[in-house]
């Protein structure tokens, strides 16, 4: 496990990140519509909670391990937009079907019976890639990324479990292998 030297605030979320090629392609439109491009990196969040601590992960660590060892890593296909017009979020939707995507957040949500979840009726499979003041930038900024956007895909190979430091910086604090494996994955190579 690895930490930052900035003290992490309390809460966390466990997330899918958008890796290889896949994040630098994300990243270059999260770098024009998301003013907190820096805070934390590309990916799915599978599930937030105000109360998820380090105190919660490590505990339920081998049951996720255990439980992810028989998910096989998958790969996310990406080709669509999506907003929430009511957030004023601009995002990249994962195609249908998300079965994975479904699975990896049920697992989580079962792997801590004691923590309130955000959202835990609402799982909507996504990357956002801005964030807007209006609804006319928001619009603008959609119809530019529509006339750019090519599909893409990424490999989803472990989960990561962040935590934001006290400059509101997410850090990633843990990851669990899909499939198994034990290629060694830490958080500096997510």
């Amino acid at each position: 496990m690895e930490q930052d030297r900035k003290r992490l605030r309390k809460g966390g979320a466990i997330a899918v990140a958008v890796s290889g090629d896949a994040a630098d392609y994300v990243n270059d439109f999260r770098r024009r519509y998301d003013p907190h491009v820096a805070r934390i990196l590309p990916h799915i969040t599978l599930a937030v909670a105000p109360e998820l601590d380090a105190c919660d992960w490590m505990p339920a660590r081998p049951r996720i391990r255990e439980a992810l060892s028989r998910i096989p890593p998958f790969t996310v296909h990406v080709a669509e937009l999506g907003t929430f017009m009511d957030d004023l979020v601009l995002w990249l939707q994962p195609n249908v079907p998300h079965d994975e995507l479904f699975t990896l957040r049920q697992m989580v949500l079962g792997s801590f019976p004691d923590v309130v979840f955000d959202r835990v009726d609402d799982f909507v499979p996504h990357i956002s890639i801005g964030f807007f003041t209006s609804r006319e930038a928001l619009l603008e900024a959609q119809g530019t990324v529509r006339r750019e956007l090519t599909r893409f895909s990424f490999r989803v190979a472990y989960v990561s479990y962040l935590q934001a430091d006290e400059g509101n910086i997410w850090q990633c604090v843990d990851t669990v292998e899909l499939g198994g494996l034990s290629t060694g994955v830490t958080c500096s190579d997510a």
